[in-house]
């Protein structure tokens, strides 16, 4: 038994919402090539370390703005179709 959800189970995100994930994709982009560029100089681990962070908001927010789905993973947050 799958615990996963399928697309045409579910209705498609908003495009506000869709809009916004592409403006939250861009900061996210930002953020990572600027802890890249100089959080890693200060240390390492924590430059890395923070980078996970913008890391999963553009896993997240990728798949949305471009298909209108979440990735498989949170498919489950979706409503049913009506």
């Amino acid at each position: 038994m799958s615990y996963f959800v399928d697309k045409h189970q579910v209705k498609k995100i908003k495009t506000f919402y869709r809009a916004l994930c592409i403006f939250i994709s861009l900061c996210a982009l930002l953020a990572l090539f600027s802890i890249l560029a100089f959080g890693i100089k200060e240390s390492l681990v924590g430059g890395l370390a923070a980078s996970l962070v913008p890391i999963a908001f553009l896993y997240i927010c990728i798949p949305i703005a471009f298909t209108g789905y979440p990735p498989k993973v949170l498919m489950w947050t979706l409503g049913a179709k009506d």
